[in-house]
């Protein structure tokens, strides 16, 4: 009789060990850091873009000569408004930083404000 409560004793133990084993393991599993979740949202974002970038029509039906000029035209339009913007901003970076080198050099004169794009 002593042998048969020791023994369920012994498995009920080791079940409630097991049991606790795999819900620390599990929660382990399942906790995210918070670079992990922004990354997975970053991921998430990414895909949902590349998802929705062209229609299954587009998909289905080839790209005429004419569709692929416009696109083309339309990328070159974009990239130069960018490097457009990007060198006004590197002209009024160097025409500061000219500036300030000026009044650092000639202390007793006023440097001349830079002129900007609205003039």
């Amino acid at each position: 009789m002593m042998d048969g409560l020791v023994l369920f004793v012994f498995f009920a133990a080791f079940l409630l060990i097991a049991a606790y084993l795999l819900w620390r393991y599990w929660g382990a599993l399942t906790t995210v850091s918070p670079e992990e979740e922004r990354f997975e949202r970053r991921v998430a974002a990414l895909n949902e873009r590349q998802a929705h970038r062209y229609s299954d029509e587009e998909l289905a039906t080839p790209v005429t000569e004419e569709d692929a000029w416009r696109v083309m035209v339309e990328r070159g339009r974009r990239v130069t408004r960018r490097d457009r913007s990007t060198g006004d901003l590197m002209r009024r970076r160097a025409s500061k930083s000219l500036t300030d080198r000026s009044s650092r050099l000639l202390p007793g004169r006023r440097a001349a404000s830079p002129r900007s794009d609205d003039e």
